[in-house]
């Protein structure tokens, strides 16, 4: 049980007209559905959110259409996108910022061409970007990643930049995590991914950011709800649910915005359109992952979940 109540953040998906625009109607409704399931949002990043074929002012609009839907009733933060350049990545933050969202997330510099930047290099990337941006700061240390700050680094970085106030390590390794649970403050938040967080959270974890709660998210929340009242029966059962969503839906990983725009489409919450490169898959394939949603129960479980939530 951790010391303080674990929660749990969705990364929200770009909803798109089919003509490739911003829906912007779509996406309130759809940010809608998540705060009534208390979820905090990771405004559109570089997974779920298509980041990388948005332009900085369309996600500054994102961002600001969060802040105006969620503000002060969950969390609202960015996702921000992998940049190659601080400058890239400030000009994303700026839109952030600008946009008054809560806190920002802020990728380890990306290693394009198989770049793997030295400790200086890293060091000139991240003064650089905190010396700029003073909203709270997460940093994404990712494991998609080919390289990992060290914890003799993040020490020093947090204790010279004290708006930096998370870590999100999605995918990490147990004995890493508590590596750097145990070198940095307390002050510090771990998030981690779904399928890690009965066991991080057991060892420091804040909470999980997950793309699953674009579809099924009072089932997501329920998780944390259950675990947070040591209602162990029902955290076992929504985490179950959980993981056997996402072993389905990593039939079509990766790329979490695939698999999101199709299960979307498949509930009827979403018409699955996608910016190129990303090509929806031909109806065979959503069918098949209607199927597998339905021998899940995944909608039954959904409302179940939504009893467990609300009753609190």
């Amino acid at each position: 049980m951790p010391a303080a109540e674990a929660t749990v953040f969705c990364m929200t998906p770009t909803t798109f007209n089919k003509d490739g625009s911003i829906d912007e109607d779509a996406f309130r409704v759809h940010l809608r559905r998540l705060v009534a399931a208390k979820t905090g949002l990771f405004l559109p990043g570089g997974g779920a959110g298509e980041g990388h074929v948005l332009t900085p002012k369309e996600m500054g609009r994102l961002y600001r259409v969060g802040v105006e839907e969620a503000r002060g009733k969950v969390p609202v933060y960015a996702g921000c996108r992998e940049s190659r350049s601080a400058a890239a990545l400030l000009e994303i933050a700026t839109e952030a910022e600008r946009a008054g969202v809560d806190l920002i997330q802020m990728y380890q510099l990306d290693n394009g061409h198989g770049m793997i930047p030295t400790q200086r290099e890293q060091e000139a990337y991240w003064y650089e970007l905190l010396d700029t941006i003073k909203t709270p700061v997460a940093i994404s240390i990712h494991y998609d990643a080919k390289f990992k700050a060290t914890p003799e680094f993040m020490q020093r970085l947090v204790k010279k930049y004290d708006h930096i106030v998370a870590l999100n390590v999605v995918g990490s390794a147990i004995g890493w995590f508590i590596m750097m649970r145990a070198e940095l403050p307390e002050r510090i938040k771990f998030y981690v991914g779904a399928p890690e967080f009965i066991m991080h959270s057991t060892l420091g974890a804040a909470g999980y950011i997950n793309p699953s709660n674009n579809m099924i998210p009072f089932t997501c929340r329920a998780l944390v709800d259950a675990w947070n009242r040591e209602d162990y029966r029902m955290a076992a059962k929504a985490n179950g649910a959980i993981q056997r969503f996402l072993a389905v839906m990593n039939q079509w990983a990766p790329s979490t915005a695939r698999w999101v725009k199709m299960a979307m489409k498949v509930m009827g919450t979403g018409n699955g359109v996608l910016r190129l490169p990303y090509v929806l898959p031909p109806e065979e394939e959503l069918k098949k992952m209607s199927d597998q949603m339905d021998a899940l129960r995944v909608r039954e479980i959904e409302a179940e979940a939504r009893d467990y939530v609300l009753k609190a």
